[in-house]
């Protein structure tokens, strides 16, 4: 491989022949300066030049005058028909112009007032609404009380007393009742230790009206004693039949011990169970002496 020096000028040379290699670069030529900010103005356009290009006439003969004379048209064309007339439109002020205002319609009296009325005061509106409750409460607790008095009738009727002659007999429950008699008790009855009562002893007749009266045996009905202003006094059965039924009779011997004064005053009062005496409910007997 050949040596190569750069010389002075900074080119490549080579040592024998003293020419430029091929990678010698060449000198460049030195350029004007070109105006880069602001861009320079557009160039000035001389009088009668235009950009427009000239439409090309087709089809033209050079002869032909310019511009060509219009055809004559064989038949007229139909005139069309002219439009309705449009009516004519309000002007745009016309157009936008509020609507007359309307006479005020008269506003009834009662309105006015009601609408004069002043808001309720807050301590008036809480005690209505308290009144309203206690009211609600005391019909609730009416509507109640009235159901359940229905149904305590249901279930406990009302008492109705039969007043029955001496000597007779009257029909209550399952048998047929008769008073004999009441009288004082047998001494050993007698209890000292309260003197100022007598033990009473009472002796009455039952006739069965149908099976069932087996039951008086040993489900006793209500018997009491009673005196004119309505007090009353237990009467326990000392001695009771051993059958009774449909057609048998048999005694019954009660025991009630009652206040000294009132011993030729208190009268025999009967329910059909003691259940009912207790709570002198439904139907009773009250026998004369």
């Amino acid at each position: 491989m050949t040596e190569q020096n750069p010389d002075d000028t900074g080119v490549w040379r080579h040592p024998a022949a003293g020419e430029p290699s091929w990678f010698t670069p060449s000198k460049r030529v030195p350029r004007p300066d070109a105006r880069v900010w602001p861009p320079p103005p557009p160039p000035s356009e001389p009088p009668g030049s235009s950009t427009v290009p000239i439409p090309v006439v087709r089809h033209a003969s050079r002869n032909q005058p310019w511009p060509p004379p219009a055809r004559p048209m064989a038949v007229p064309p139909a005139m069309p028909e002219a439009p309705a007339p449009r009516p004519p439109e309000p002007p745009v002020e016309a157009a936008f112009a509020p609507e007359p205002a309307s006479e005020p319609t008269p506003v009834p009296v009662a309105a006015r007032r009601r609408r004069r009325r002043r808001p309720m005061p807050k301590a008036a509106k809480i005690g209505i609404q308290f009144s309203g409750a206690v009211i609600l409460a005391c019909a609730f607790v009416g509507v109640r009380g009235y159901d359940a008095l229905g149904q305590y009738r249901e279930k406990v009727p009302a008492a109705s007393e039969r007043h029955v002659p001496k000597g007779r007999s009257a029909p209550l429950g399952n048998a047929t009742w008769r008073l004999v008699g009441i009288a004082l008790a047998p001494s050993q009855f007698q209890t000292p230790e309260t003197p100022d009562r007598e033990m009473m002893q009472i002796e009455v007749e039952a006739t069965g009206l149908n099976a069932d009266a087996k039951y008086y045996t040993s489900s006793l009905p209500g018997f009491y004693l009673s005196d004119k202003a309505g007090r009353m006094w237990l009467a326990l059965a000392s001695k009771t039949p051993e059958e009774l039924g449909a057609g048998k009779t048999g005694r019954f011997t009660l025991m009630s011990a009652v206040p000294k004064a009132l011993e030729d005053q208190v009268e025999l009062v009967m329910w059909p169970s003691e259940h009912e005496g207790k709570d002198q409910s439904g139907p009773s007997l009250r026998f004369a002496r």
